[in-house]
């Protein structure tokens, strides 16, 4: 399990990296799916940390793998 520190430094990361990618506009599906398996290992390093949050983290992590899921389907690994 990922320490706080890495937990943080992976939610910095996705911010920096959606932000870069946000000043582009709307992507289309290819491109959606690069940034989605850009992001997801740091999402999956964070869960923790979100869980962590009182009250809501644990229903917003179960929400996030949930989203997670649906990505996975719509961009499937391809290999």
């Amino acid at each position: 399990m990922p320490t706080e520190q890495e937990a943080l430094e992976a939610l910095s990361q996705i911010e920096r990296t959606l932000q870069v990618e946000t000043v582009r506009g709307m992507p289309d599906r290819a491109e959606l799916c690069q940034q989605y398996k850009k992001v997801k290992p740091l999402v999956e390093k964070a869960l923790g940390l979100i869980e962590l949050i009182p009250v809501y983290g644990t229903k917003i992590a179960v929400a996030t793998r949930f989203l997670m899921k649906v990505a996975d389907l719509a961009c499937p690994a391809q290999g």
